[in-house]
């Protein structure tokens, strides 16, 4: 990066929405694995893992709107900065 380019600083909520999606991911990860070694005794395996399958889907669910609506918001912005 040299001097002439601009350093420009993002824009609001993206940092808030980069540790919550931190902590959202590690955080049903962690409790689908405590989940399923420690409470899901009776289950087999297949259902084991389909346990922490729709963990993840869920998790991505909930990061896809919280990401979309931010990208919308700001995408547009951008885009007109462009042109």
């Amino acid at each position: 990066m040299n001097q002439d380019e601009k350093c420009e600083t993002p824009p609001p909520g993206f940092a808030l929405r980069v540790s919550v999606s931190i902590v959202v991911l590690f955080g049903a990860l962690i409790l689908a694995i405590i989940y399923v070694a420690f409470f899901a005794s009776s289950f087999s395996l297949f259902q084991k893992i389909a346990v922490v399958l729709v963990t993840l889907l869920a998790v991505i669910a909930i990061l896809g709107v919280v990401w979309a609506s931010w990208s919308i918001k700001y995408g547009r912005e951008w885009k007109e900065k462009e042109h």
